[in-house]
């Protein structure tokens, strides 16, 4: 069995030494893993750092684009030039644990009926350990996704045909989580060791995660474009599983991000969906046209709930 570990870059010069330095230094697993690391459109000298490194390490392979195109296109084009039966997606300013490659192969070796694997950054190390205990196996179900007993971040160990059949949205930054449920549907068991494997780091200025915040039109955009894929894929799983308020929250994040974009045609088309007072204030913004002092109103309220919690927005 061969992984494939999968690293878009993007200036990320400070750090890409360490994680590639994570992956190469695992112990025993040198012949059964490959890096595939893709710069894109690095402005720093993070290409440069990439190719020295690979010229010394044959188990790293490397593509560069010449303009940046979006983590997801990068992990896309990853994933074309893999080799391995799995791949498991490492952020560039992550890195493995000494024995994340060995811990990981010895348990897929143990569990032979399932083809999805999940196991613990170290950001999420204590909340699991309180859940289930350390070390613990525990097989989760696409219910389980649907009941919103799978959330959050974990280290996926995806088949890559999956992943092929599958590929990430190029236009939808930071949804991945989208695209993965599609495999969480086809393989409708999935198991998750509770052993950490990564270390994650998340409080760069610069950290994508910082994009979900809706405070410009881009993320906005984002927002109902993700609202509108996830009902489409989704909505009918959602709904036989008993979640028709899930479902109804969806239609209101399309309704209430159209207005935020300024899209009154597709938020009327939607507003018969709503309710109650979900379905009156939308029809009081949409009538008075009022999308921008909305937005505003949005501004306002985000600015003090991330001051309050300490978040600095992004401009």
């Amino acid at each position: 069995m061969k992984l494939s570990i999968i690293t878009p870059v993007y200036n990320r010069a400070d750090c890409i030494l360490r994680c590639l330095d994570s992956v190469a230094s695992q112990s025993g697993c040198g012949s059964v893993i490959e890096h595939v690391v893709v710069d894109d459109g690095s402005t720093d000298n993070t290409a440069e750092l990439v190719r020295d490194f690979a010229a010394e390490h044959p188990h790293v392979r490397t593509v560069f684009f010449d303009r940046n195109r979006g983590t997801n296109a990068a992990r896309n084009a990853a994933i074309s030039h893999a080799s391995g039966d799995y791949c498991i997606i490492l952020d560039s300013d992550d890195y493995f644990t000494p024995d994340a490659c060995a811990v990981i192969l010895n348990a897929m070796e143990s569990v032979r009926d399932v083809r999805y694997f999940m196991f613990t950054r170290d950001d999420r190390t204590e909340e699991f350990d309180r859940l289930y205990g350390a070390g613990s196996v525990v097989r989760y179900s696409y219910r389980d996704v649907l009941d919103g007993k799978v959330t959050g971040d974990y280290i996926h160990v995806i088949p890559r045909d999956l992943l092929e059949k599958y590929p990430f949205d190029e236009e939808l930054k930071i949804y991945e989580s989208l695209f993965i449920q599609q495999i969480y549907r086809e393989v409708g068991e999935m198991v998750f060791v509770n052993k950490t494997v990564v270390i994650a780091e998340r409080n760069r200025s610069d950290s994508v995660s910082w994009d979900m915040l809706r405070t410009n039109d881009k993320a906005i955009s984002r927002k109902l474009k993700a609202a509108m894929k996830e009902l489409e894929l989704f909505g009918d799983d959602y709904i036989g599983a008993g979640h028709r308020k899930y479902v109804d929250g969806l239609y209101f994040n399309i309704v209430d991000n159209a207005v935020l974009a300024g899209d009154y045609g597709l938020a009327r088309k939607y507003i018969p969906t709503l309710s109650g007072w979900r379905k009156l204030l939308m029809r009081m913004v949409i009538v008075g046209r009022l999308g921008l002092i909305y937005k505003d109103c949005l501004k306002i309220y985000l600015d003090h709930k991330y001051r309050f919690y300490n978040i600095g927005m992004k401009k």
